[in-house]
């Protein structure tokens, strides 16, 4: 639903630069394939069509191209009010306003997040090592980090919460980043190089956030809950071996026999024992771990435009770093997400979102369809044949030449620009697969 919206946006923001600009549209669909019903308004039928996901614009004048190609013409027929009748300018201006449309979505959803007043998860940027759960060494450690370690700046930028730090660690690969600690009562520097992660796209330095193990809920029919574990527990041991953080216990439970005594206190202050007879191979026992959460004022009118406005250049920047990454050894497989896995993961989400409350649903679910409008704006301006992008190379190519391309110089561009989305999209389709068969 959440990419329908968004590519609906994007056409209705080359429909209405079209009809300002005085270029005929003859459909503008909801959706693709046969259409269902609709209406015609003047010169353009608008419609919704069989398959709801997203849509598209047709300009009068597109069939004279089709034509140009069948009779070996060197330009494109066209009359006024077509496609190719307008101005160079006026084309760019047209392929423009979609991924513009794009981004004036997310700013006015991140200002509407930004002026309501909610509650969020704020984990600090204190650390555990991944190299203390796992064989691998990791970068963290080679710097000399310790679990337990607070990070107070990463980069010269001041460091709050644990997103804030991965999001500063995510576009630094093979840099050399400034950190500032803080071990118990010291104060310390040290400078860590991020290791681009193939499988996601982003510098890792192999480090998690610290959870403590605090009890939110159980999952229905999971270990935890036959254990007899309940909100506010707080788990303090694992066979008389003490818990410090929550990611001590799958790892510590895979290499313990059953059955396993688990030492809790209780929301009560009463201490007690929880008995596990069985252990899933994987150590997971079906608790999620309560988060702490700040409350978080909305912002007044103008700040909240403000504060969109900021949101979309942040996410506008990350989005562009994160494609340089793409191209600098990442597996594009497991990186780049299809469709499929796209919607599978945004649905997951907004469903979490929706559990904690229809406030807490909206603001996520408005969030997420931000996300993916500035995503979709991006992919769009790239300089590939048949995206908006590729367009505005072409228009711009004839204002330089100062005449209009060759049909066929125009067919061959547009060709080439098909083969690279659809290796595109077979690369995100076969990462779909791999990643629900598990691989």
């Amino acid at each position: 639903m959440g990419l329908s919206i968004v590519v609906l946006v994007h056409e209705a923001g080359h429909w209405a630069l079209a009809k300002l600009l005085g270029i005929r549209v003859e459909t503008f669909s909801v959706g693709y394939g046969r259409r269902l019903l609709g209406f015609q308004h003047k010169e353009t039928d608008y419609r919704l069509s069989l398959f709801p996901l997203g849509g598209y614009c047709r300009f009068s004048g597109e069939e004279a191209f089709r034509e140009a190609l069948e009779n070996r013409l060197n330009s494109i027929p066209a009359s006024p009010g077509d496609f190719y009748h307008a101005a160079p300018w006026k084309r760019i201006l047209v392929a423009i306003a979609g991924p513009l449309a794009n981004l004036i979505l997310a700013f006015l959803l991140f200002s509407l997040v930004a002026s309501i007043p909610r509650q969020e998860a704020k984990l600090e940027p204190r650390i555990i090592l991944a190299s203390s759960q796992t064989d691998q060494i990791w970068p963290a450690q080679q710097a000399g980090l310790q679990d337990g370690d607070l990070i107070l700046r990463a980069a010269g930028e001041e460091v709050d919460n644990f997103t804030e730090l991965a999001r500063i660690i995510a576009f630094r690969p093979e840099e050399r980043v400034s950190l500032q600690i803080l071990r118990q009562d010291r104060t310390l520097n040290l400078h860590v190089i991020p290791r681009l992660d193939p499988n996601s796209g982003t510098a890792k330095i192999g480090v998690a956030a610290w959870i403590y193990p605090l009890v939110d809920s159980t999952r229905p029919n999971s270990p935890a809950l036959k254990a007899g574990f309940q909100p506010g527990d707080v788990i303090q041991s694992v066979n008389g071996i003490d818990i410090q953080h929550a990611a001590q216990i799958s790892p510590l439970l895979q290499q313990t026999q059953t059955p396993v005594e688990i030492q809790v206190q209780t929301a009560q202050g009463a201490i007690t024992q929880r008995r596990l007879e069985t252990i899933p191979a994987d150590g997971v026992l079906g608790l999620s771990f309560r988060l702490p959460v700040v409350d978080r004022p909305g912002s007044g009118f103008i700040g909240s435009f403000v504060e969109g406005f900021q949101e979309t250049g942040t996410v506008l920047s990350t989005t562009l770093r994160g494609l340089k990454l793409l191209f600098a050894g990442s597996d594009a497989t497991k990186a780049i997400s299809g469709p499929a896995r796209l919607i599978a993961d945004t649905g997951a989400s907004v469903a979490a979102g929706f559990r904690a409350g229809i406030r807490e649903g909206f603001l996520w679910a408005s969030s997420l369809i931000s996300l993916i409008s500035v995503s979709l704006a991006v992919l769009n301006l790239l300089p590939i044949p048949v995206l908006d992008g590729g367009q505005i190379v072409l228009f711009s190519t004839e204002i330089l030449l100062r005449r209009p391309i060759r049909p066929k110089s125009v067919y061959r561009y547009q060709f080439i620009g098909t083969i690279i989305v659809v290796i595109i999209a077979l690369a995100a389709t076969a990462g779909d697969v791999i990643h629900f068969q598990g691989g």
